[in-house]
């Protein structure tokens, strides 16, 4: 049997600026749930509901909870920005830069960069085409009358990204997506006619140790420490990857903010480390690998689009057809 050559990581080549090793964002998901929250109607979370016969219709502590967001936990994060020097993006629902304009814009003016989320955190599995097309219109035009200017990036809430998403979002002219899990590399999507760029969301978060997730802040953070270390090492092998930390305002206390403080003086103390935003991410891969999808990282992808229809501009009709089929009319 020959003998395989050298095992690669990944196919193709790939680098950050100056040849860093490694991508980190730290990022905010500034949201504003729709008003279900807390009631029997609840469809985002299981746990943050009460019975359905219950004499009075809302759980009050999950709506105080979800508010300590604007009271107290956007502005500790902006402290923890500034104190530390690094840039972050922050994902926003059009709401929240509609009722906080002014925090909205205090964010902006510290350099934060604002990414779009749709008008509420309703999953975008959960609405229509049109109701897509008028949340994400809606969303974007707040963000020019209350910030001055329009998002280049989308992040679906939760992730929720359905075989419309991209097209829609190229179609008006978005620069990058996030919201996808399956990689570590942001890679190109072509979509009708126009390149997007598409990246991960965050594999670690403080949401994990929210409710049912339930993990202790310093356990949910040394795991990034471990996600960090594995990924370092493979840039410094000639990999170079993304890692995102994710934040959230409303979960923003302080036992939760203190490891994560402890991290990026871990992260910032490693050299070749590049602590950037999501436009900063997305403007590199356009103009220097404007011909990376993700299939020139790995070439498995394309069949992977094919059988689970991935949005990814790779399998074809039988990957948009797949994508498609879970459309109820």
């Amino acid at each position: 049997m020959p003998q395989a050559d050298k095992y690669k990581m990944q196919a193709g080549d790939f680098r950050w600026p100056d040849g860093c090793h490694v991508a980190v964002v730290f990022n905010m998901s500034w949201e504003s749930w729709p008003k279900a929250l807390g009631t029997a109607n609840n469809r985002q979370r299981a746990g943050e509901v009460v019975p359905a016969d219950a004499k009075y219709g809302r759980h009050p502590r999950i709506i105080y909870e979800h508010a300590y967001g604007e009271t107290a936990g956007m502005q500790r994060l902006l402290d923890i920005w500034q104190r530390h020097e690094i840039p972050t993006s922050c994902y926003a629902d059009g709401l929240n830069v509609h009722l906080y304009p002014e925090l909205a814009r205090h964010a902006a003016a510290l350099g934060t960069e604002f990414l779009a989320q749709g008008w509420d955190h309703t999953y975008l599995w959960d609405q229509t085409v049109q109701e897509q097309i008028d949340s994400i219109d809606r969303t974007v035009a707040e963000f020019e009358k209350v910030l001055g200017k329009k998002p280049a990036g989308f992040s679906a809430s939760g992730g929720t990204i359905t075989g419309e998403s991209v097209g829609l979002l190229a179609e008006r002219g978005f620069k990058y997506v996030c919201g996808f899990r399956n990689t570590d590399v942001p890679f190109i999507i072509n979509v009708g006619g126009r390149k997007v760029v598409g990246m991960n969301s965050y594999a670690l978060t403080d949401y994990n140790s929210y409710s049912h997730h339930d993990a202790p802040p310093h356990a949910v953070v040394r795991m990034f420490y471990d996600f960090f270390d594995t990924v370092y090492e493979e840039g410094e092998r000639g990999y170079p990857k993304m890692l995102a930390y994710g934040t959230h305002p409303f979960l923003s206390h302080g036992f939760r903010t203190r490891p994560m403080e402890e991290a990026i003086r871990y992260v910032k103390s490693k050299p070749k480390v590049w602590i950037t935003t999501r436009q900063e991410i997305a403007d590199w891969v356009l103009k220097e690998f404007p011909e990376h999808d993700l299939s020139k990282f790995y070439p498995e992808a394309v069949n992977s689009d094919k059988w689970y229809g991935l949005s990814l501009g790779l399998g074809g009709e039988e990957a948009i057809r797949e994508a498609l089929s879970y459309r109820k009319k």
